[in-house]
């Protein structure tokens, strides 16, 4: 004798994940801006944008910020906030600020260069410890052994002509963080030169081998 069988109830929908997009707010308009934007990530997973306003520290920390709660609100919310800024002339009270306000949220990261962007660039062709200010770093970048031509912030091939020593640079700017947290434990990023733009670096290669169709929810990311 067949067995009665529950009539069979309704389907549970299945819960759409929502695609995982983060936020790069950059604090001028080239440079680090045109920079990032050169990396093949799909932009569906990423979102580059300028701070447009006065392009200082605190205020590319507080852009992030409203960008953050606007994508909430809109129910699409950024997994994480990349936060882009140089010291340059800054002074530190105005720079610590800006440190001090990324720390109030957990998805909200200040990737900074000390003393500007450009010592990332650098540290493609040496390690570097002294101390610089920006007109030293142009002209070692301008030397024949690295660009051979004087650097410029709108050179839109930067990218392509550092790529292929971009391993180098990974490896020597995290080197020179782990020496800036020695020397100062509590804001390595005062220290000239210092900078973590290689995490953010980092971010973006792992984005580039992650196929937009088939993200998921994944706390690796």
């Amino acid at each position: 004798m067949a067995r009665h069988r529950q009539p069979a109830g309704p389907k549970r929908k299945e819960k759409s994940r929502q695609r995982r997009r983060f936020l790069i707010v950059s604090e001028d308009s080239k440079s680090s801006l045109d920079y990032f934007k050169c990396f093949p990530v799909d932009e569906l997973l990423v979102e580059i944008v300028a701070e447009g306003g006065a392009g200082n520290t605190k205020d590319v920390v507080q852009r992030g910020i409203n960008l953050k709660e606007a994508a909430i609100a809109e129910k699409r919310p950024f997994a994480h906030i990349y936060c882009v800024f140089d010291k340059d002339d800054w002074d530190l009270d105005r720079y610590q600020a800006a440190f001090d306000k990324a720390a109030q949220h957990n998805d909200v990261t200040a990737v900074w260069a000390n003393e500007c962007f450009e010592i990332w660039y650098l540290l493609h062709y040496a390690y570097q410890t002294a101390s610089m200010g920006r007109d030293e770093v142009y002209a070692r970048l301008k030397a024949k052994s690295r660009l051979g031509k004087a650097y410029k912030k709108d050179d839109a091939s930067i990218y392509a002509a550092l790529k292929s020593k971009q391993g180098k640079a990974l490896k020597w700017s995290k080197e020179l963080l782990f020496w800036a947290q020695q020397e100062f434990p509590k804001c390595p990023a005062r220290v000239n030169p210092s900078t973590n733009v290689h995490e953010l670096v980092d971010r973006l290669n792992e984005l580039n081998d992650l196929d937009p169709k088939e993200d998921k929810e994944n706390d690796d990311f």
